[in-house]
């Protein structure tokens, strides 16, 4: 009896033994799936592009006594950096607007079709759109009227758009919606002013 209860005790030992080991194997399996798969999401995850006011310009400046709506018209450039080492950029079609704080100043589309930003590259985005305020009878015209006699207008340029990523051209991502801020200085001439040239845009998803 002693040897039979002495054998299982060795019997019970032994695949207490097996079973550490074999839950050891796979902890550390699972360890290393889960480094590797870290590893590969830091250098395929997708970075968001960047963008930065190049250029922005109302085409024949502006009075602090006349309402530029429906007389002038205003151009701008916007760079866009892919920074992605492995993934590229689809783009659909990109409306444009400009805003005095909540007032709307122009809008329009600045790219009418979609295109592909390819792997580290810098589109331009070009703009021409048809100013339409604020007028001289809208309530944010005093304030307009007072930041063109200190010769340095507040704008905001927004652009939307949806985009998705291309991943090692084999993989897509769902596309999604992108809205990208520049807040910029105008000067009484409608230049852009020197402290704005390059400045960064904020973007959100």
């Amino acid at each position: 009896m002693r040897q039979g209860g002495s054998a299982r005790r060795t019997r019970d030992s032994c695949a207490a033994a097996l079973a550490n080991t074999l839950c050891s194997l796979l902890l550390g399996l699972l360890l290393v799936a889960a480094v590797v798969l870290f590893v590969l999401w830091l250098g395929l995850r997708p970075h968001r592009p960047r963008f930065n006011i190049a250029s922005f310009s109302v085409a024949g400046g502006l009075d602090p006594d006349s309402s530029p709506a429906g007389a002038s018209s205003l151009a701008f450039n916007v760079t866009d950096r892919n920074p992605n080492r492995h993934i590229g950029i689809y783009y659909g079609a990109m409306h444009a607007s400009v805003h005095f704080y909540d007032a709307l100043v122009a809008s329009g589309p600045a790219l009418a079709t979609g295109w592909y930003q390819p792997n580290k590259t810098t589109t331009s985005i070009t703009g021409l759109l048809d100013v339409l305020g604020p007028a001289t009878t809208d309530a944010s015209w005093p304030s307009f009227s007072a930041a063109v006699r200190t010769a340095r207008v507040p704008l905001r340029l927004q652009l939307s758009t949806a985009i998705r990523f291309r991943v090692n051209n084999a993989f897509h991502s769902g596309r999604q919606r992108m809205h990208v801020s520049c807040d910029l200085l105008v000067g009484a001439d409608g230049n852009l002013l020197p402290e704005s040239i390059g400045g960064a845009c904020d973007r959100y998803f």
